[in-house]
């Protein structure tokens, strides 16, 4: 496969991350950790687990949420000429063994977009669970797909090539974000590929997601993208916007 990059949003996750990024580096891959405005001593963590493995460690200043950080990196990335970029979360909740297979089926589908379909053991807490069962139905319906997979997960590789156009277009840049791109990639006709792969919830894991605000916000982002929907359909939806 041509030029890959993993890359890693990272907030206050530094004691979560450090036993990631000891099994992440015997794939043998570049790797962008995103610092998105952590604590001073936090952020001090963050960059000498960075520096300990030779990755790139950038920094936003100010927290600005999960696609802050991603919007970052992947410009970054675009910048240093890669080709494929793999989003995962720094706290440990994805199965890193699973990485050479994304980037298999990435090799074997470069212009698609490679996402994980979560298999959840009993860590996952219900009230999650549920929310992401209501998400995927409002997918549905922004993507008049109904076989849409789960675009809370937030493993996945992306073709850069064709996602480069949608970053400027991104408006939630917070929980809302790894919905947000998937269905804009898939309006622009970027096919969706999912992959199973297990996600854990650990118990000693620290949780930035507020149950009342950000299923508030999520909301918003859901009546957004449905008031989308015209422009798109007027456009001439998947088949006018593929790969434009």
């Amino acid at each position: 496969m041509k030029k890959t990059v993993v890359i890693i949003p990272c907030f206050n996750h530094a004691d979560a991350f450090a036993p990631v990024a000891d099994k992440l580096v015997k794939f043998d891959k570049h790797v962008i950790v995103v610092d998105d405005g952590s604590t001073t001593q936090q952020s001090k963590k963050i960059k000498d687990i960075c520096l300990k493995h030779k990755f790139i460690y950038l920094k936003n200043k100010k927290n600005g949420g999960k696609g802050a950080a991603m919007l970052t990196g992947f410009r970054f990335a675009i910048d240093q000429g890669f080709t494929h970029a793999l989003q995962i979360d720094a706290d440990g909740q994805h199965d890193i063994r699973d990485i050479p297979l994304f980037f298999k089926i990435a090799t074997s589908h470069p212009d698609d977009l490679i996402i994980g379909n979560p298999v959840y053991d009993e860590s996952a807490p219900r009230s999650r669970l549920i929310g992401r069962r209501i998400t995927k139905f409002w997918v549905m319906v922004e993507t008049l797909n109904k076989k849409m997979p789960d675009t809370m997960c937030g493993f996945r590789v992306y073709p850069l090539k064709f996602i480069e156009p949608i970053l400027n277009t991104i408006k939630f840049k917070r929980m809302g974000f790894d919905i947000e791109i998937i269905v804009k990639a898939y309006r622009k006709g970027i096919d969706i590929i999912s992959v199973p792969t297990k996600v854990i919830y650990p118990k000693s894991g620290i949780s930035h997601f507020n149950t009342f605000h950000d299923n508030f916000y999520i909301s918003l982002l859901h009546t957004y993208l449905c008031a989308l929907i015209p422009l798109w359909l007027i456009k001439g939806g998947r088949h006018h916007e593929k790969h434009k």
